[in-house]
């Protein structure tokens, strides 16, 4: 659950929020008002303040450190999904304080009412800049915005016509930005003409385009579809969708009763979603931190993250990252097994950045090659690999040990070196690539 609607979290962590009962740890999660988060609030202030909030570094830096440390996890994986949901990229906008304007507008609104959230994005100045909604003006119509509103964000191509789009287009006239990037909005350049939109004719604007989009049965069931495949798998039933979308629009959409729906929801706690989705580039890092007590980022690591793929601020394109498999290349995963070997291979004054092979050997309890193994099995991929792999780790150990496993705790050395390199090998496996 911790790395489905987190990113995973400390053996701390997870006994935490296992002895409230399954129930109550969703509750915790979904209502994370109720949860102080104080110490995340006050490091990443302190971070904003030492660092040039003018640029893309600094808020990717803050929002990575506001992932890692944050009380309210299910508040920040809701953050991203957002990101990628109504993806805009700091390439185009060339303005960081705009993004990091807009990841505030989605951290405010993470859980919240959907309508909402599509009438904050459609006036949000980044989002302006990234689909042209800036040059929407009555005598041009730019229909970029109209088209991506109905393709990406509320209902899939299909459910829709050119004309449609055309005529949403023509609804979001006028709005720009000034010099500063502030939107404003020009009564002279929005087009006050009648429209037909979804088979209903009369003069829309932006906000009547939004009503009319969620009076039809079909957003409910695509964002049902989206959130199910990013919290559980990609292949839901047709009647757990149904299910799930009717308890959404019988809410009024409040994205808050959906993501609670799904994580009590039978399919969710299926053996099919177990290790059923593939970790993202974020999850995949600062999972590992959390699992191996490691505190502080590692240098450059933002470069590693864009070389797994995930530049934040930066999907690829409008229709955002490509999630699941896509998420694994030849590239991409070799950049993982570099990104695992310098956070287990971290010494020095830069512990913080690093595991403690003693504290975990201790933590464990381990005192034989085999009960290194299979704790950090459990660890780190909750014991679930084939026993093959699980004895050539063995085998790896005691290899180590040079044939003489009796050795194991008494050379400290030797015990830094295959705690380092066994947890290496393990975040390496197939298994740990999955949440």
């Amino acid at each position: 659950m911790l790395r489905r609607a987190g990113f995973g979290g400390t053996p701390d962590e997870i006994s935490s929020y296992a002895s409230l009962g399954y129930e109550a740890a969703v509750a915790r999660l979904v209502d994370y008002e109720k949860v102080a988060d104080d110490g995340a609030e006050a490091r990443v202030a302190a971070m904003a303040a030492e660092l040039d909030m003018t640029k893309l570094a600094s808020i990717q830096a803050v929002w990575l450190q506001r992932m890692a440390m944050t009380a309210r996890p299910l508040q920040e994986k809701m953050v991203l999904f957002w990101h990628d949901h109504f993806a805009t990229g700091n390439g185009k906008v060339g303005r960081p304080q705009a993004m990091d304007y807009q990841n505030q507008f989605f951290r405010a609104n993470a859980l919240g009412s959907f309508r909402e959230l599509l009438s904050g994005i459609s006036r949000d100045p980044a989002m302006l800049r990234w689909l042209d909604g800036n040059t929407n003006r009555r005598s041009s119509p730019n229909e970029n915005y109209a088209r991506e509103l109905m393709e990406l964000f509320t209902m899939g191509p299909g459910n829709y016509t050119q004309a449609d789009v055309h005529e949403a287009a023509r609804a979001f006239t006028g709005w720009g930005l000034d010099r500063d990037y502030q939107v404003t909005f020009n009564p002279r350049q929005h087009d006050t003409g009648q429209k037909t939109f979804l088979g209903k004719t009369g003069n829309w604007d932006g906000d009547a385009i939004l009503n009319l989009i969620l009076a039809q049965p079909v957003p409910a069931e695509f964002m049902t579809r989206k959130l199910f495949n990013y919290f559980v798998h990609d292949h839901p039933s047709q009647a757990a969708i149904k299910q799930l979308a009717d308890t959404f629009r019988q809410s009024g959409y409040r994205v808050r009763e959906l993501v609670r729906a799904i994580l009590l929801h039978p399919e969710f706690r299926s053996p099919d979603a177990y290790h059923g989705v593939v970790k993202s580039p974020v999850e995949y890092l600062i999972g590992g931190m959390k699992t191996l007590g490691i505190n502080e980022f590692l240098p450059g690591i933002q470069g590693s993250l864009t070389r797994m793929g995930m530049n934040l601020f930066n999907p690829p394109s409008v229709a955002g990252w490509d999630w699941g498999t896509g998420w694994i290349g030849t590239n991409t995963f070799v950049e993982r097994l570099n990104t695992a070997n310098s956070l287990t291979t971290q010494r020095g004054n830069a512990a913080g950045r690093g595991i403690d092979p003693i504290a975990i050997v201790q933590q464990l309890g381990a005192a034989t090659p085999d009960e290194l193994v299979d704790g950090l099995l459990d660890l780190l991929v909750d014991g679930d690999v084939d026993p093959g792999l699980r004895d050539s780790l063995v085998d790896y150990v005691v290899g180590e040990y040079q044939g003489a496993p009796s050795n194991f705790l008494r050379d400290p050395q030797r015990l830094d070196r295959t705690v380092r390199g066994t947890t290496h090998l393990i975040m390496a496996t197939p298994a740990y690539q999955m949440a």
